[in-house]
């Protein structure tokens, strides 16, 4: 298990260079040779697309010399999870704007971001729509110095992350992959890594939530913001099995097998819906072994929020 020790962008390029990458030869995925790049060890905390979403956001924080760092999310996000961790370990106070009403007990997510310092501040739904308003900051009354992040870490500079990670795959990739498989709840991650993925390659988005069209509109808009040209991007219907944090019988009995089999640690909401996917939407192949496509799968961390559902 690798660590972020130091807010440098050298030694997060450096950390980034160096995640694993790790073969599947499984009977799950008779038709496709399967990798999986491991982002869940970038660190065991801050782990996955929600480390190169924040880098440069805290990078541009201390250059600015704001000490607090403002996000907002839900009760299981695993962006304010990240934030509050990074925001220890940097040294910036952190401030979650979380959707709902205070509730009676927290969730393991939040327990761990108020251990990591994080001030939670609940507002009503109503007023976390507003979210996108760019008076959001006053309106829940975060300080006006404060560096904000909005949710899921999709902004200009969480971007720039995203395309630092289709850089280091570009670089330390083992094989050409034909095709880059990620979970998408922003869009912000398939769409930065389409950008410049998908210039030879399909990117594939599996949205895991129950709104396609808004995640492939979004998708759409980030890579166009940076791919100067069209790029090949493919979103995939109908894999959330119910709606974000869904996690029906097959779904969870589809993980257990790929654990056993395969020692890779997967989470329901993202990660195990992903791969699911790649399960349901490659078709036999009467051809050969050395005829299937290879496929990269982006594992996005996150793992924290097994507790939440995985494991009730």
């Amino acid at each position: 298990m690798r660590y972020l020790t130091e807010l440098s962008l050298e030694a997060f390029v450096t950390a980034a260079e160096n995640v694993p990458y790790q073969q599947i030869n499984s009977d799950l995925f008779p038709n496709v040779d399967l990798w999986v790049r491991r982002d869940d060890l970038l660190d065991p905390i801050i782990s996955g697309n929600k480390a190169y979403k924040l880098i440069y956001n805290l990078l541009e924080a201390r250059k600015q010399g704001k000490n607090t760092i403002v996000t907002c999310g839900g009760a299981w996000s695993n962006h304010i999870h990240a934030t509050a961790a990074a925001g220890q370990r940097f040294g910036f106070k952190t401030i979650g704007i979380i959707r709902g009403e205070k509730p009676p007990v927290f969730s393991a997510m939040l327990q761990d971001a108020e251990r990591f310092g994080m001030e939670l501040r609940f507002v009503s739904r109503q007023k976390y729509r507003q979210r996108g308003g760019q008076d959001f900051i006053d309106v829940v009354g975060a300080p006006s110095s404060c560096h904000f992040i909005p949710e899921g870490g999709a902004n200009y500079l969480g971007a720039q992350g995203i395309l630092l990670l289709a850089d280091a795959i570009q670089k330390t990739k083992p094989v050409d992959f034909e095709e880059y498989w990620v979970a998408c709840g922003t869009g912000l991650t398939v769409g930065g890594l389409c950008a410049k993925l998908g210039k030879k390659s399909t990117v594939v988005g599996v949205p895991v939530l129950r709104a396609e069209e808004q995640v492939e509109v979004n998708t759409q808009k980030w890579a166009a913001r940076f791919a100067n040209g069209s790029c090949d991007l493919t979103i995939v219907r109908d894999a959330h099995m119910g709606g974000y944090a869904k996690q029906p019988a097959p779904l969870l009995e589809f993980m257990e097998v790929y654990e056993k089999y395969t020692a890779v640690p997967l989470e329901g909401v993202y990660t195990g819906k992903t791969l699911k996917a790649i399960t349901l939407n490659r078709e036999p192949k009467p051809t050969a072994k050395h005829c299937r496509k290879s496929v990269l799968m982006i594992h996005t961390g996150g793992l924290q929020g097994r507790r939440g559902v995985l494991f009730k």
